[in-house]
């Protein structure tokens, strides 16, 4: 027995061992003793290389990918090498896109490559018919499959991206993925996939691997007898379905429920189509399920939701519904991001939100507004220079950041002024979008031993009223130092108005005439103030929102400031057709009668201005105002 088996160590043969990976050889050649470390590692790495399936096909793939990803090639050269490379690599890419080094190869087919070399590349991928060596299983690789491998769903995002116009691409790959979404959403590899093809490819195309992330219930049971404006049937939103089901709504409820519980386990909340199935969830579930369920699980992930429409959405309605703990939570989780977050497209309502739920204003201020005093730039922050920029002035002039302070500034119970009593709509509606309205919506609620009981204890006014002392200074002294900016501004000319009606000082009002009295603007390009297209309404609101007060004459009034200063001007700023308009809102303060008296000597030339006009256009401003004067 020894014998035989020194016969066997001196034989020449080496035996491979698949579990070590390499070759158990106990002969040595004296060639590679005299290889250096470094050699010999190059050397067993190309030895190991060899025994890979179709090891020299990739080897000279990968020579020809060095050369085709020069960016310096030019198209002609581009061509013949992706031409060479496509067609070494015919009929084995889905074994060659499974290796960690050669799935660069047959993504570059796809990038480099025509529509007719990208489709045979996507006809091979989505045929799957190479088979998986393992030694428990021996199972078919699909495209499915390769969009859980690390490597190999590179291959896949780069057909989506480069083959998301060639229709017969696109019905491929659906097709190939179905039945398979449920797996792929939750999978940390394969959530790249579907991200990327949800925002590729046309919604209609997609439509059916979307049902089935709603459960088979969704699946089976939702009709298309709704259609769209091209006649073809469309499945019904999942709200639909549910009141339409109501028997439905549980088993539904439970599916996607485990669903996002999985997502949650494996951090998918970066994902926009994860942020859209948090909607769906919490468009068709109860307060309860919220408070419950969504808000615990949510709540340290707030900042992640915020990129998207939907993920905004849903941490709105989390922090509607979700108990004084769980809020806490959100907002430390906030903390350092509200200005960003206010200058969002749609982050900023989360911020409002926050504001409108929360019972604790002094946390509120400390996680959340504390951050609005610090100059953005820090450039002004350890000097006290009265010139400098105010630490708001961004947010102000920004059509988002602005509404956090309208909403502080106007009360939920204050109704717009209206003919109509029927049509009468509360007041800080119109700062805002129907969408905002929408999400915002008042007095939330939930079960509590078969009771409603609202989620915040404190009254919308008394919260309002509290965080407002927070932010008084700050809208003060930026309205004082950046008058002209705000007046000419649509947003800033809204913040300006209600912190005149809020925090009228006679440094404000000073502030604002002199803003008028300048003949052009800061860049000197622009026009004087009163002939403004911004301007000119912005003083025709303040005229007006003044005129609705009753005030003394000891009240402090900015028409008659405004008078005091222009009374010898009035008659040219009637000249002029948005002067005019303003001189008209002013006619309706508690001026109008020294204002009437001084402008009587100029009606004959603006009711030539208001019939003739100027340069053969009528003036409409002079017409209101001479209606004005009668």
């Amino acid at each position: 027995m020894k014998g035989t088996k020194s016969q066997a160590s001196s034989s020449g043969k080496s035996k491979y061992d698949p579990k070590k990976r390499k070759f158990q050889n106990n002969h040595k050649s004296s060639a590679d003793d005299n290889l250096t470390p470094a050699n010999k590692k190059r050397a067993l790495k190309a030895e190991r290389q060899s025994h890979r399936k179709h090891a020299t096909t990739v080897r000279s793939a990968k020579e020809i990918w060095n050369e085709l990803r020069v960016k310096t090639n030019d198209k002609d050269t581009n061509i013949k090498l992706c031409a060479e490379l496509h067609e070494l690599l015919k009929g084995k890419c889905l074994a060659v896109a499974m290796q960690h080094d050669a799935s660069r190869c047959v993504q570059g087919v796809l990038q480099f490559g025509n529509e007719e070399q990208r489709l045979e590349v996507v006809k091979e991928l989505c045929s799957g018919d190479v088979k998986k060596n393992d030694e428990t299983k021996n199972q078919n690789i699909n495209l499915a499959e390769l969009c859980k491998i690390q490597y190999a769903h590179f291959v896949v995002l780069k057909m989506i991206k480069y083959c998301g116009r060639d229709e017969e691409s696109i019905k491929l790959i659906v097709k190939s993925l179905k039945k398979q979404m449920t797996k792929l959403a939750v999978h940390s590899v394969g959530a790249r996939v579907v991200e990327l093809l949800f925002g590729t490819f046309p919604a209609k195309a997609v439509a059916p691997l979307k049902l089935e992330l709603y459960g088979p219930q969704y699946a089976l049971f939702a009709s298309t007898n709704s259609t769209n404006k091209d006649n073809s049937p469309t499945l019904p939103a999942l709200t639909e379905f549910v009141e339409n089901n109501p028997d439905k709504r549980e088993p539904t409820l439970s599916h996607l429920q485990n669903l996002l519980q999985k997502g949650l386990d494996k951090s998918l909340t970066g994902f926009g189509y994860f942020h859209t199935l948090l909607l769906d969830y919490a468009s068709i579930a109860s307060p309860e399920d919220i408070r419950s369920f969504l808000a615990p699980a949510l709540a340290e992930h707030s900042l992640h939701l915020l990129s998207t429409r939907a993920g905004t959405k849903v941490v709105c309605e989390c922090a509607a519904y979700a108990t004084v703990k769980d809020r806490k939570k959100m907002l430390k989780c906030l903390k350092g991001y509200t200005r960003s977050s206010l200058k969002h497209r749609d982050a900023y309502l989360a911020i409002l939100r926050m504001c409108d739920v929360m019972d604790d204003t002094v946390l509120v201020n400390k996680m959340l507004l504390a951050e609005l005093h610090q100059n953005p730039d820090n450039k002004n922050d350890d000097d006290d220079d009265e010139n400098g920029a105010s630490p708001i002035l961004d947010l102000v002039l920004s059509d988002t950041g602005s509404k956090l302070f309208l909403l502080l500034m106007v009360s939920k119970e204050e109704m717009s002024s209206s003919s109509d009593d029927d049509k009468a709509t509360p007041r800080w509606h119109k700062y805002l979008d129907p969408y905002d309205v929408s999400v915002l919506h008042q007095n939330p609620t939930v079960t509590e031993n078969g009771v409603a009981a609202p989620t915040s204890k404190k009254e919308d006014d008394t919260r309002r009223r509290e965080l407002l002392v927070y932010l008084k200074e700050l809208l003060v002294d930026v309205c004082t130092k950046h008058t002209e900016d705000l007046m000419r501004n649509k947003s800033g000319s809204k913040v300006l108005i209600e912190v005149c009606e809020n925090f009228a000082t006679e440094e404000l009002f000073q502030a604002i005439v002199e803003v008028c009295a300048a003949d052009e603007g800061e860049d000197d390009k622009s026009l004087p103030l009163l002939e403004d297209a911004v301007g000119h309404l912005t003083m025709k609101h303040l005229f007006l929102s003044e005129s609705k007060k009753s005030s003394d004459d000891d009240d402090l009034s900015l028409a008659r400031l405004f008078y005091s200063r222009f009374e010898a001007e009035l008659g040219n700023i009637a000249s002029s057709n948005r002067g005019a308009f303003v001189l008209s809102s002013l006619l309706q303060t508690s001026v109008k009668d020294e204002a009437k008296k001084t402008l009587k000597s100029h009606k004959k030339e603006i009711s030539k201005l208001a019939k003739d006009g100027k340069d053969g256009k009528k003036l409409a401003g002079c017409k209101v105002l001479l209606d004005a004067l009668k």
